[in-house]
């Protein structure tokens, strides 16, 4: 297991409120800004220039608080890092995984689940973002995702094609592969829109375009898998 960072957030005043300075008032009151409102800025801030890149003195000043005010709510950055991540991954994972558990024989939940997480790239590119800054090198935080997210996701995903392959052929790719796909092909192909313009891409950004997109990308993963030849 690897240890979590011994950095923390605290004020250069010693714990007492940070005096404030010109421009946007600090916001000290405990409960002046709803939690989420913290976790989804740090989240995107994450996502955007990975862990060791972020700083919460930022943060703060980006969302317009003390910094004392981030100290007194997570003590950590590894704890902000960690609340951040169980927050947009839980709200964001919810469409997605409700497709083991939906109508339909083996089949149809896998041909399900494979859209919905097409589609779920077209609107998740911090996540996207975040998985490709913590999959790069072991941390303690890729760790945490994988232990606490993909590996349980995997597991399920492992079921279903094993239900699916008790009544007919499919392809051999492991699920390690297929989730790579998803997320760092599918995902990354949504993520990175000012690359595929570089290479020439012309559809429209509209989100109705995104998602016959990801359909798209769903039916060509799908007839992949669900073979005959292999």
């Amino acid at each position: 297991m690897f240890d979590a960072p011994s950095e923390t957030i605290t004020a250069a005043t010693g714990g007492a409120p940070a005096p404030r300075r010109r421009g946007r008032p600090a916001i000290d009151t405990a409960h002046a800004i709803d939690e989420s409102v913290f976790l989804a800025a740090a989240f995107s801030m994450f996502a955007e220039r990975g862990y060791d890149a972020t700083t919460l003195r930022e943060l703060a000043r980006d969302l317009g608080v003390s910094h004392n005010l981030l100290n007194v709510r997570f003590g950590l950055k590894a704890n902000l890092w960690r609340a951040a991540v169980d927050w947009r991954m839980v709200e964001a994972s919810t469409t997605v995984v409700a497709a083991f558990d939906g109508e339909g024989d083996a089949e149809q939940r896998l041909r399900d689940l494979v859209r919905r997480f097409c589609e779920w790239a077209t609107e998740n590119r911090d996540i996207v973002a975040i998985s490709y800054h913590e999959g790069q090198r072991d941390s303690w935080r890729l760790e945490y995702i994988a232990q606490t997210f993909i590996r349980p996701f995997q597991v399920r995903l492992d079921a279903l094609i094993d239900e699916v392959r008790a009544v007919r052929p499919v392809h051999a790719l492991s699920t390690t592969a297929l989730m790579a796909l998803l997320v760092q092909g599918v995902g990354f192909y949504f993520a990175a829109r000012p690359l595929q313009l570089r290479l020439g891409e012309t559809t429209d950004a509209s989100h109705e375009t995104a998602l016959i997109q990801a359909r798209q990308f769903a039916d060509f993963l799908i007839g992949g898998l669900l073979t005959t030849g292999v």
